[in-house]
């Protein structure tokens, strides 16, 4: 087997990282209490009475168990007020994701594919009337997922400091490891759609077909951005998230960002080969037990 000593220092950390998968891919980050809490807006006596003004929108759905869809409209509304007022606000842009989740869900980036013959014998017999409020449907539900990703997106580059040394405030820190848990949630749905709805998912989304008779939910609702992704891509792209999110204190992405990388996933299948050639087809019960753990 390969001397530990001849590794170099990257062979060390990408070993380190498949068998800890507790491990974050960066060291901690700075966090510096003294800091403005947002770091667009030092102005204390605005930042606050911005925050009176979101928490106002959002308790109006929390004290909802089941708010409505008009009660949900009111507060996304009410939020875009907000941002259009003070677009360097992270933290609306982070809720106003959040909310369309909450009314649209988390998978939203694309719609699985007709499952079975019955399904799609069904689209293909749907009036012309239905198959026009499907689509209109999708692509309104297409639109949220847009403006969902462009609201993380936002979100993070308005906060991420801008060096990995840089300091940050704990309310950054805090905003920043929800907005990549929340990407990291969509990539992750989108990834199992996918597979679900291809089960060849190595393969890229095709493009839309122009004629709606032939059109698959899953064709409109793949976002043009992503469209030649495959299920490993956004696989990838929500293991990184969820790193990241662990970087700043998420545990939901701390625990999740390795155990989805299928990078890591591939690893452990070669690495349990290895192990078995290593000792003529019988791994120790601690090269098992290490490879176990991928």
């Amino acid at each position: 087997m390969t001397n530990q000593q001849h590794l170099t220092l990257n062979d060390t950390s990408v070993l380190t990282q498949i068998f800890d998968p507790e491990s974050t891919p960066s060291a901690s980050i700075l966090v510096d209490p003294s800091l403005p809490e947002d770091p667009h807006i030092q102005d204390a006596s605005r930042l606050a009475q911005l925050r009176h003004h979101e928490r106002q929108i959002i308790s109006s759905i929390e004290t909802t168990g089941h708010p409505t869809d008009a009660l949900l409209c009111s507060a996304y509304d009410a939020l875009s007020a907000l941002i259009t007022q003070h677009p360097d606000y992270a933290s609306a842009y982070n809720n106003r994701a959040q909310l369309i989740r909450l009314r649209y869900g988390t998978d939203i980036l694309v719609v699985p594919q007709l499952q079975s013959q019955s399904q799609s014998r069904s689209w293909s017999s749907a009036s012309a009337s239905d198959k026009d409020l499907t689509l209109k449907t999708n692509q309104s539900t297409l639109h949220h997922a847009l403006t969902a990703l462009h609201d993380l997106n936002t979100t993070i580059t308005l906060l991420t400091p801008p060096s990995p040394t840089a300091p940050i405030s704990p309310s950054s820190r805090r905003i920043l490891s929800q907005a990549h848990t929340q990407r990291a949630a969509l990539y992750h749905a989108a990834a199992k759609s996918l597979s679900l709805s291809r089960p060849n998912s190595l393969s890229p989304s095709s493009p839309p077909s122009s004629d709606k008779n032939n059109l698959s939910p899953v064709e409109i609702m793949t976002l043009p951005e992503l469209r030649t992704w495959t299920a490993v891509d956004y696989e990838e792209a929500a293991s990184r998230d969820f790193q990241i999110s662990g970087r700043y204190g998420g545990e939901i992405g701390r625990a999740l960002g390795v155990a989805i990388n299928p990078t890591a996933k591939l690893c452990g299948v070669m690495v349990r080969e290895a192990l078995r050639r290593e000792y003529g087809g019988e791994a120790s019960e601690g090269e098992t037990a290490a490879a176990a753990v991928l």
